[in-house]
């Protein structure tokens, strides 16, 4: 286990050996009036979307993929009341390098096909994932 923690402490840039704690943040629309299960499975879509993002860059995702899995997969699930502020979270993502990924709606059930519902974020540091939504209410 400490080879473990001192390869991700590299990744990290945690220094002394340390993990640096690794999230997942699901953010969902408010605004959609989305029923319970609906909610459930476009954060699911989100999750797997996020992980095979950061698996595919390689690199620093795939290590704090890794990180974030060998930590229990830590998931917050958030709230927006709107598409537009789940564009801006998108764009500030972007911006710092977290992933970010965008579930859209088949449109079989509750929502138009192409619709916007559910954003993942991560996995990354806490810290940086908390300086994107910091701001943002839990479900």
């Amino acid at each position: 286990m400490n080879a473990l923690r001192t390869m991700f402490a590299t990744v990290n840039g945690v220094a002394g050996g340390g993990i640096s704690a690794m999230k997942m943040v699901l953010v969902v629309r408010s605004d959609l009036g989305l029923k319970k299960g609906k909610i459930a499975s476009q954060c699911a879509h989100a999750a797997v979307l996020c992980c095979m993002r950061a698996q595919a860059g390689g690199g620093p995702g795939r290590n704090k993929l890794d990180a974030w899995l060998m930590q229990g997969q830590p998931k917050i699930v958030l709230r927006v009341d709107s598409l537009q502020e789940l564009h801006s979270l998108v764009e500030r993502a972007e911006t710092i390098g977290v992933v970010a990924e965008i579930v859209r709606d088949a449109g079989r059930t509750q929502v138009a096909s192409g619709t916007e519902t559910v954003l993942g974020l991560g996995p990354d540091s806490s810290e940086t994932i908390d300086s994107l939504v910091g701001n943002l209410k839990l479900l």
